[in-house]
């Protein structure tokens, strides 16, 4: 890991620790994705936490070193539960879902139990955990950012605050009448929108408005007419300067002691924040998908040359295989790690040959990262297999491939590939690496069966997974 060129306190305090002597052992051994998140996550302005290995032993960067307060920095290089000892109860699930699955656990103004200064008190946070794998797919690390919300969320406590909030409320809470014009303008307005309220109250609303959206106002207003409530909704809003903000607005009616809609009241929130944040999670999964793709084409440059004097033909095997892999990790890198549609799974892998050989069909569900990898490389075995000794050998041939929910509880599922038209099958008399994989690897990840049938028309596959609690094993 190169952290020469790295600028910040955490990044001196990383290249000092004694990493040998805890779980994750000597730098120069860590896992090359554990590596690479580590790189980018010290540079970053988001507050960002990894929690690696079996232990979850804690690495940070320094806009996270606030958040945990007198921890800091004794919670470096150490095990989470003992740093993180009064709301581990609490924390060890989460990280232990995404360890066990794969998949992402995200939160909105998530309260935790937390002793970082003086004394314990209870802290919100927007939390979105997501998997580091090791180079044979399994997870290593967790990799965590997380924004703090407290002062957000203690904003909106008991009703009896309510008249201070509405004045003094970092929102921008605004009236209007049905008219449109604006009646009330408390100082998160202000603040927000740059505008007095002297120099508003009394002017339409629509000034507010960006010249990309010229009928929000009329349609909210429509809805409040009506009596409806407008839930809250991502939009943008005109500042005095010019400048476009990004607010979730939230709009009531405001009703007359008869029950008539005489207005509407509007909370605006600015968001520019989360934005930012989302946008720079975009940015890390992109660099992170590249520094794996890297990875992936040097292990594939490896195997060529490792190959290419023993076994040419193996090298070609070898590198589908690796392929298929590369493919199964860009879908799950579109979705942030948190699964794919089955149908989307089956097309990628077989958009390499003829659309017109194959008919697919079933009701379409998300699967979970760790069945989206097996999925795809038995998908790869089939398809190569029909198109040496199968189906697909013939003109005639085709492969009908279909999918269905067993448990809507559970998410269990079955998938058949069977294939039709092409020379006659009989079974092999010795199994290939292929077959192992297909009956035997699938298998064991999904926690369920494979069978396999070598009818004289053609092979038939069966897939059967049970259900989510398997995979989480």
């Amino acid at each position: 890991m190169d952290l020469m060129n790295t600028l910040s306190t955490m990044a001196d305090r990383i290249r000092a620790f004694p990493w040998s002597e805890t779980e994750l052992g000597p730098v120069e051994g860590w896992p090359p994705s554990l590596c690479a998140a580590v790189e980018l996550m010290l540079p970053a302005q988001a507050q960002i936490v990894i929690f690696a290995g079996a232990d979850y032993v804690a690495l940070y960067n320094d806009a996270y070193a606030p958040t945990i307060g007198q921890k800091h920095p004794h919670a470096l290089g150490r095990p989470a539960r003992e740093y993180w000892a009064e709301l581990w109860s609490d924390l060890e699930p989460l990280l232990a879902h995404v360890r066990q699955t794969g998949e992402t656990v995200s939160a909105k103004d998530r309260p935790f139990y937390i002793h970082r200064d003086i004394l314990p008190e209870t802290v919100y946070f927007d939390i979105s955990y997501s998997a580091i794998r090791d180079p044979a797919g399994k997870v290593h690390s967790v990799f965590c950012i997380v924004s703090e919300t407290t002062e957000r969320v203690r904003a909106f406590a008991t009703e009896s605050r309510l008249a201070a909030i509405v004045s003094s409320s970092d929102d921008a809470i605004l009236g209007t009448d049905t008219a449109q014009c604006i009646t009330d303008w408390n100082h998160g307005a202000e603040q927000l929108y740059g505008y007095r309220a002297e120099e508003v109250i009394g002017r339409s609303v629509t000034i507010l408005v960006p010249a990309h959206r010229p009928h929000e106002e009329e349609e909210i207003m429509e809805k409040i007419l009506a009596g409806e409530r407008v839930e809250p909704h991502e939009t943008q809003r005109v500042c005095k300067d010019g400048t476009l903000k990004d607010v979730s607005l939230t709009v009531s009616p405001i009703r007359d002691e008869c029950g008539q809609v005489v207005g509407a009241s509007k909370i605006a929130r600015d968001i520019s924040g989360r934005k930012e944040a989302e946008r720079l999670q975009r940015v890390l999964m992109g660099e992170l998908k590249h520094r794996v793709k890297n990875i992936l084409a040097n292990v594939q440059a490896i195997a060529r040359q490792t190959f290419r004097e023993v076994d040419p033909t193996a090298a070609t095997v070898f590198s589908k295989r690796l392929q298929s892999l590369a493919t199964a990790h860009d879908l799950l890198t579109q979705e942030s790690w948190e699964g794919a549609r089955i149908s989307t799974v089956v097309a990628k892998i077989l958009s390499v040959y003829d659309p017109g050989r194959f008919s697919m069909q079933g009701t379409d569900f998300t699967i979970p990262p760790r069945v989206v990898v097996a999925i795809s490389l038995a998908l790869h075995e089939l398809a190569t297999n029909a198109v040496k000794y199968g189906a697909l050998k013939a003109p005639e041939g085709r492969v009908e491939i279909s999918w269905n929910r067993t448990s809507e509880e559970q998410a269990g599922f079955e998938l058949r590939w069977i294939e039709r038209g092409g020379p006659a099958v009989t079974p092999p008399a010795a199994e290939g690496f292929g077959s192992v994989l297909i009956r035997d690897v699938l298998a064991a990840e999904l926690g369920g069966e494979v069978e396999l049938h070598y009818d004289p028309e053609g092979l038939t596959c069966i897939v059967r997974a049970p259900g989510e609690a398997e995979w989480e094993s």
